[in-house]
Formats: structure tokens, C-alpha cells, sequence
């Protein structure tokens, strides 16, 4: 990369939409491809597939298989194909001219001063870094020797409740995350080198703990998930086994939840739910306490779950049309349930004296699915008029962090700039502030002229980052999901989650597995899940800064007076401001809140801008530059998908 952007000997410009023209360059051969080749194509690729290996693989996907199994795992495919068109066409601007596509977003009509407030509004989903607040659980999980939850430790002499200790470390976290920005030369070489120690070493571990601790029905579960396409799960009410549980019961007009599990002797409960007169009243572990006159019935009711909790036994209760169907078995060590007594309840409270076909078919799907039944989503809704009872916010959240999500997927082209691919050889880097060589970062594109040499070249660069999108980052997205996965299939299967403690719930699993290696598992669980989680801390701050930081510099008449080096001053003083963001970020919510805001949000900033990509490639790129129809078709898909999601859980709130 030339440390001196423009000084090719380029002459004349190209009109570039509402902000200054391009200048006119060469475009660079793409290396060429072979054995070597695919070291020197281990790019954005690499750094973005780290990336999301984080929240959304090491936090939703166990939550959403501990729930439900594997069912849903179809959506994460069709969001990891839709991010990979978002990627390559988001690319395909920055391969052009060698600026990254937030800045092509501005130059399109009717100019920067709307798109400002569309993505001040769009990049809400970005600032919240729920990364560090969930690296703080396996931490904490490490210096307690136990999942954090309830109770009270003390710490160099100081006592604090555990919930308290996950919060301070989460700040510890999320301030570390700024020391290899600010102390680490070019910024986008020390981030690759991180994630990719990351990649190899988290893909490594949970490789092998797939295939020398899983079963292989979670691994057939887990795959089959990836293409159950249309496949959503039912989970009953009641699901109690070993030694987990989930309990509802009805007192008069009002039902009681109840959900936690047994450690050691004594239960834990995560969550006690009041549902009365349609209204629902939550208390979870960490958050709020009930009241006095609940805390009895949640006493009565942790009674009523634990006399029903037998190890190597199951029991699943399904409430329907005024019905109750009870089903119990034995939970074999492999996996596999086995059904030994069926009972159905008529809604006067009476037993059959024998279960109907219709039921029996509903009790052998709930075993064998342990606990959960699939029915296809459409289906569903003709029959009831109305979408199934999932907690939508949660699968949103899924759908989001599949794959690199939001305005993440934007990183792509700034990447891909900072690598110097296409015309970002021209333009120059973001430099740190403290190391690192004097980079400049131009202030405008450069294009080429459209010539057969051009054209050839230009060819070879698509087909350049569509193998490392489709090679490197989508394998590895789907791996990243999948792995973990299968981990919290075989171990944390039907447990209750909570915020303080999801992120470290596998290691809990595997050491009650693996008892008797407990240290060596549940030390290298937990450390795998912190390198899941903080160094996507330290992408998530330079995503945000780094973003807004092309804008300023490219679309505002006082950044464009300062220097090529100066950039480094916009990118901190930005960072700064996500500091103090953050920190109060941390403070006001917990885990789980963050994560939830942040997905619910990134789905519609991830459609907006797949659309706003199709209409800036269709409109400044020139006629024999611009996509094709399958992936303009791939584009207008992922914009209806990220937005369809957003509008289901809108409408189940």
C-alpha cells in the first residue's frame, strides 16, 4: 500500500454524485491465484469471520438450542446468504473507487445531510457493547469457581454481590478493548492478527470438543437445523429434567412459571413469571426481586418442580385447548428420551382412560424432540390465524449476530480499503495514535478508466473477494455457529438462562458431564468463551469510529482541511465519546438487555443499508461495473429478510 495515496501520476476526474469527484487512477492486477494465494487472500475475510464468532454464536445460538433444539438453526443460514451478497456488493463499491460504502451512501441523492440522521438513527444498534458485558461472565465464572448468580463473595477484602463483581469486570473489559486501538500501529493489521489468533484457536477447541465429547445426534441435530427451512419449534410449558427445570402451574386464574436448576443441594431460580388477566410479570435472576406475597408461592412452587426433578427421568406438561397433556420417561445419558407413561387431562380436570391418536402423536414428538415439537411456521398460522409463541426478540437477536450483522457488514469495504484490494491501494489507511508508520487516508476516491486491461483486472478482484467471502468468512460464520451449537445441545440442553450467567452456562455443562476432569474442561471452556467475547469488543469500538470517521473525513468541509495524517484525530475523539457511551451503557442495563436492543435494531439497519448498497452501485458505479440480476435479486432478499424479522417482533410485543 502506498504511504502516499494519489501520487500515481493520475490525471482528470469523475463526477461522484454529491460529494467532490473521484480522480482518476490505475487499477492494480489482483495476485494471482494459487496455493500461496490463499494467505494473501486471508483478509476483511479472516478479520470479520473472527468477528462473528461472538455474541451471536457464543450467547444466542446456545440460548436459542438450550430452548428449542436445533429447529431454528435455518434462519441463521438464510442470514449468513443474505450477509454474503450485503458483503460482496458493499465490496464491489469500494473495489471501484477505494472508499468504503457508507461514503458511497452519502454521495447518493439527495445528499449528505439526510443520510447524516439515517445512520446517526441506523447506527443506535452499534454503540452498545454487549460484547464486553458478556466477556465479564466466563470471567467472572473463573475467579468465583462457579456461575455468578445470587449470593455474595468478597474480593481483595471488599464484598460485593456476584451480579456487582460480573459488572465491574464487564467495565475492566470494555476499557481494555481500547488499549491495542490506540497502542497498536495500523489499526486494521493489529485487529487481523487478533482475530485470527482468535479464529484458529476458538474453531480448533470447539472442534474437538465436538468430536471426542458430543454425541453424534446433537451433531445430526445441529446440521439437519441448518435446513429445516420453514421449521419452527413448540415448546411445552413444563419441561423438568435432570437437573434443570421449567415448571407451570395454575391456581385459579393465574399461572405460575417457575424456571431454574439444582446446584449441588439447593436450587437456583433464574426466573418466577405471573401471568394474570393477560399480563405478564417477570422476575429474573439479577434483576428485580418479587414481592412478599409472591415469594411464598415461588417457595411452594421450586418444591412442587424439585419433588418432580429425578435424575435419568424426564417430564414435559403441554397445556392446549383447555387440555393437559403429561408425558414422563427415562432421559437416557446419550441424549435419547424414552417414553413410558402418557396421560391426558380433559379441561374438568379428568384423566382419559385412554389418549386419544392425535395426542399420542403430540407425545412421542414432544420425547423425541425433548420437550419441543417442530410444526412448519406457515401451517401455523393459516390453522391459528397468528404467529407461534416464541420469544421473538430472542430469535431476532439470532437472526442479527448470525454471521457479522447491523452495520458491522459495513466493515466489509472499510476493510477492504485498509487492505488495499482494487483501488483502496490508492487511498491510504486509519492509522493508531501512537505507532505505526506516517499512513495518510485521502480525503476522496480514485477510480480507473474503463479499458479491456481495466475490465480483465477488475474481473479478477470480484472473483478475488467472492472466494474469501464464500471460502473464508461464510464457512467459517456457519462453523462458528454451529460448533457451539452442538456444545450447548449436548451439555446445556433445557437449562434455564439468565444474563449474568448464559455466556458461561457451557462450562457448567461440561464440567457436570466430565466430573471428574471438572478443572481442566470447565478452565478451558471459560477461557474459550472470553476469547469468543472480548476481542469482539475491541472490533465493535473501532467498527463504530472507524465508520463514522470515513463519513467526516469525506463528506464534511472541515475534516477535508485537515491533513492526511490527521485523520487519527477524528477516529479517537470518536472513540472517546463510545467510551463514555458505553461505561453508561453498562452501568444502566444488564447482559441481556444490551444484546437484545442491540440485535432487535441491527436487523433493520443491516436492511436499510442492503438497499441503500443496490441503489448506490446502480447509480455511480458505471454500467459494466455494476451487479448482475442474482445479485441484485441476493440484495433486495436481504433487505426484505432483516426488515421481515423486525417486523415480527413489533408485532408480538
Amino acid at each position: 500500500m502506498s504511504d502516499q495515496p494519489g501520487s500515481n501520476g493520475s490525471t482528470g476526474e469523475v463526477a461522484a454524485g454529491a460529494l467532490a469527484p473521484w480522480s482518476v487512477g490505475t487499477l492494480d492486477p489482483p495476485p494471482r491465484w494459487g496455493l500461496r494465494s490463499w494467505v494473501a487472500m486471508l483478509g476483511p475475510g479472516v478479520l470479520l469471520a473472527g468477528a462473528s464468532i461472538g455474541t451471536g454464536e457464543w450467547v444466542f445460538g446456545p440460548e436459542v438450542t438450550a430452548q428449542y433444539g436445533g429447529t431454528l438453526l435455518w434462519l441463521a443460514t438464510l442470514s449468513i446468504i443474505a450477509q454474503v451478497f450485503c458483503n460482496l456488493e458493499m465490496m464491489r463499491y469500494t473495489l471501484y473507487c477505494g472508499e468504503p460504502i457508507l461514503v458511497g451512501c452519502f454521495r447518493s441523492r439527495p445528499g449528505p445531510m439526510l443520510w447524516l440522521w439515517v445512520y446517526l438513527a441506523l447506527d443506535f444498534a452499534a454503540i452498545w457493547p454487549f460484547n464486553a458485558a458478556h466477556a465479564a461472565g466466563p470471567l467472572a465464572a473463573a475467579i468465583l469457581g462457579h456461575l455468578p448468580g445470587d449470593a455474595t463473595t468478597t474480593i481483595l477484602g471488599i464484598t460485593l454481590r456476584e451480579a456487582t463483581l460480573s459488572k465491574l469486570l464487564g467495565y475492566a473489559i470494555f476499557l481494555g478493548a481500547f488499549v491495542p486501538l490506540i497502542f497498536g500501529g495500523v489499526i486494521y493489521r493489529v485487529i487481523e492478527r487478533i482475530m485470527t489468533a482468535k479464529l484458529v484457536f476458538v474453531l480448533a477447541y470447539l472442534l474437538g470438543v465436538v468430536l471426542f465429547l458430543c454425541s453424534w445426534q446433537s451433531v445430526r441435530e445441529v446440521a439437519a437445523g441448518f435446513l429445516r427451512i420453514g421449521q419452527v419449534p413448540l415448546r411445552a410449558q413444563t419441561v423438568i429434567v435432570y437437573p434443570h427445570f421449567s415448571y407451570m402451574h395454575r391456581e385459579g386464574n393465574v399461572w405460575y412459571t417457575v424456571k431454574g436448576t439444582l446446584e449441588g443441594t439447593s436450587p437456583l431460580i433464574t426466573e418466577f413469571a405471573v401471568l394474570r388477566e393477560g399480563k405478564r410479570e417477570s422476575y429474573r435472576l439479577g434483576k428485580k426481586a418479587p414481592p412478599p406475597e409472591l415469594l411464598t408461592v415461588r417457595e411452594r412452587l421450586t418444591a412442587q418442580a424439585l419433588a418432580l426433578l429425578q435424575p435419568g427421568r424426564f417430564r414435559v406438561e403441554l397445556y392446549e385447548d383447555d387440555h393437559r397433556l403429561v408425558v414422563s420417561g427415562q432421559a437416557a445419558p446419550n441424549g435419547i428420551w424414552r417414553t413410558e407413561h402418557t396421560e391426558l387431562f380433559a379441561p374438568d380436570g379428568q384423566c382419559y382412560q385412554s389418549v386419544p391418536p392425535a395426542w399420542q402423536a403430540r407425545a412421542q414428538a414432544l420425547s423425541a424432540g425433548q420437550g419441543v415439537e417442530n410444526v412448519g411456521v406457515l401451517a401455523y398460522y393459516r390453522q391459528r390465524g397468528r404467529l407461534p409463541p416464541l420469544d421473538w426478540a430472542l430469535v431476532a437477536g439470532f437472526i442479527a449476530i448470525a454471521g457479522a450483522g447491523g452495520m458491522s457488514n459495513t466493515l466489509f469495504s472499510n476493510y477492504c480499503r485498509d487492505k488495499g484490494w482494487g483501488m483502496g491501494a490508492r487511498v491510504g489507511a486509519i492509522p493508531s495514535a501512537f505507532a505505526g508508520r506516517r499512513i495518510t487516508l485521502s480525503h476522496v476516491g480514485q477510480v480507473f478508466r474503463l479499458d479491456q486491461t481495466s475490465l480483465s483486472r477488475w474481473r479478477g478482484w470480484l472473483r478475488h473477494v467472492t472466494r474469501e467471502q464464500i471460502a473464508v468468512w461464510a464457512l467459517c460464520s456457519v462453523l462458528g455457529m454451529a460448533l457451539p451449537c452442538v456444545v450447548s445441545l449436548e451439555f446445556i440442553r433445557n437449562a434455564p438462562v439468565s444474563d449474568i450467567r448464559v455466556s458461561a452456562m457451557t462450562a457448567e455443562g461440561m464440567a457436570r458431564g466430565y466430573a471428574e476432569y471438572r478443572p481442566l474442561v470447565w478452565s478451558l471452556m471459560l477461557l474459550c468463551g472470553f476469547l469468543v467475547l472480548a476481542p469482539g469488543q475491541i472490533l465493535a469500538g473501532d467498527q463504530v469510529a472507524r465508520r463514522w470517521t470515513d463519513i467526516i473525513w469525506s463528506a464534511t468541509p472541515l475534516a477535508r482541511r485537515l491533513q492526511g495524517h490527521q485523520v487519527k484525530y477524528v477516529y479517537y475523539g470518536l472513540l472517546a465519546v463510545y467510551g463514555v457511551w458505553g461505561m453508561y451503557a453498562l452501568t444502566a442495563f444488564t447482559p441481556g438487555q444490551v444484546a437484545k436492543i442491540a440485535t432487535v435494531l441491527m436487523n433493520v439497519s443491516l436492511g436499510f443499508v442492503a438497499l441503500h448498497t443496490l441503489y448506490v452501485n446502480q447509480t455511480l458505479l458505471p454500467a459494466p461495473l455494476r451487479p448482475g440480476w442474482i445479485r441484485k435479486c441476493g440484495l433486495v432478499f436481504a433487505g426484505l429478510f432483516f426488515f421481515a424479522i423486525t417486523a415480527v417482533v413489533v408485532a408480538t410485543l
